[in-house]
């Protein structure tokens, strides 16, 4: 998912959206709040919006419990990434559960199952909802699945006859709708409005040329950033990895490019791989020609280019491994 960039300043979008469906997801509750003759209202909208924070707090914490080690050589890494995949769903695991638990022991085991599952729907269907305006909308039929769901369970719940229930499961039928047409519908342009990646040509540590097309035929990560970026230091040890896994040869490659027209000079950039032990291919950019050439103003900022050289993708702020590797296997599908 690419992040939000304004001006030189990029938006972690992935956070943004969590923030909005656990503020939803509370705001839900109280609107079902509002139907109940139950007098634990403000008890019941405290623990909605316990279990919106929490929800982060354990989606961002448990990238301690995946990766210790690398939080624990850079705990900036704990800022600008978080659990990915394993994390989403633990954070739902104990965000739910928590609230779940917390008002069965006060009100029963009925009502805290309403009210949570009211919670739940209403996150599930902002989160769901927000990714497909802003992701691949015809790679995600799983979130249309998730969205409809969660609209007919808001609508069930909230609903307080069978007659406007049903009603309110027509609008959430028709609205789910809209979004497969709004966010969903192949228009046939997708494959050709993807361009041809620039090409370029810089000198890496040792002085050796390195072209862009000299990839040709290989899937490309090229990643651009700088030495005085922080975020850049937190994404290095993923690229690192990323290398790990495909090293120099075969069908994907990984090109680091340096802003050294914003670097004090090439001994910095080199100081640091070498402290850092990167082992991926890096090259310098000394006049800022490549940076123009692909409209880089945010740091890092990372392409995914195909096999036939053609940009895929283009993400701005830090990826995990998780996320790049993610991103080369969509790149080489689309090429079979």
């Amino acid at each position: 998912m690419s992040n939000l960039q304004v001006g030189t300043f990029v938006l972690n979008a992935e956070l943004l959206i969590y923030l909005a469906a656990g503020a939803f997801g509370a705001f839900a509750t109280r609107a079902w709040l509002r139907l109940q003759a139950m007098p634990e209202r403000e008890l019941t909208a405290g623990v909605a919006w316990n279990a919106a924070i929490g929800w982060i707090a354990v989606w961002k914490g448990s990238l301690l419990l995946f990766d210790p080690a690398g939080v624990l050589d850079n705990p900036m890494t704990l800022v600008f990434f978080s659990g990915g995949t394993k994390g989403f769903w633990l954070a739902c695991a104990a965000a739910f559960g928590y609230m779940a638990i917390r008002l069965g022991r006060k009100l029963g085991p009925v009502y805290a199952a309403k009210a949570t599952g009211v919670f739940a729907a209403g996150w599930v269907a902002a989160e769901s909802l927000a990714k497909l305006a802003l992701t691949d909308a015809e790679a995600n039929v799983l979130l249309f699945f998730r969205l409809g769901a969660a609209v007919v369970a808001l609508a069930v719940l909230l609903s307080p006859t069978p007659r406007r229930a049903l009603q309110a499961l027509g609008v959430a039928l028709l609205a789910t709708m809209v979004a497969y047409a709004a966010f969903g519908a192949d228009d046939g342009k997708t494959a050709r409005a993807k361009e041809l990646a620039p090409d370029f040509k810089l000198t890496d540590l040792d002085g050796n040329e390195v072209r862009l097309s000299d990839y040709r035929g290989r899937t490309v990560l090229v990643n651009f950033w700088a030495t005085w970026c922080q975020v850049c230091k937190a994404e290095m040890p993923h690229v690192e990895k990323l290398y790990g896994k495909y090293g120099s040869d075969g069908d994907v490659a990984i090109l680091s490019v340096n802003a050294t027209s914003q670097e004090s000079g090439v001994g910095r950039v080199s100081a640091y791989v070498e402290r850092h032990g990167l082992s991926f291919s890096v090259v310098l950019d000394p006049q800022g020609d490549t940076l123009r050439q692909y409209g880089v103003s945010a740091y890092p900022t990372t392409y995914v280019i195909d096999a036939d050289g053609r940009i895929g993708e283009r993400f701005l702020g830090a990826l995990s491994f998780e996320e790049m590797d993610k991103a080369l296997a969509r790149a080489a599908n689309r090429i079979r």
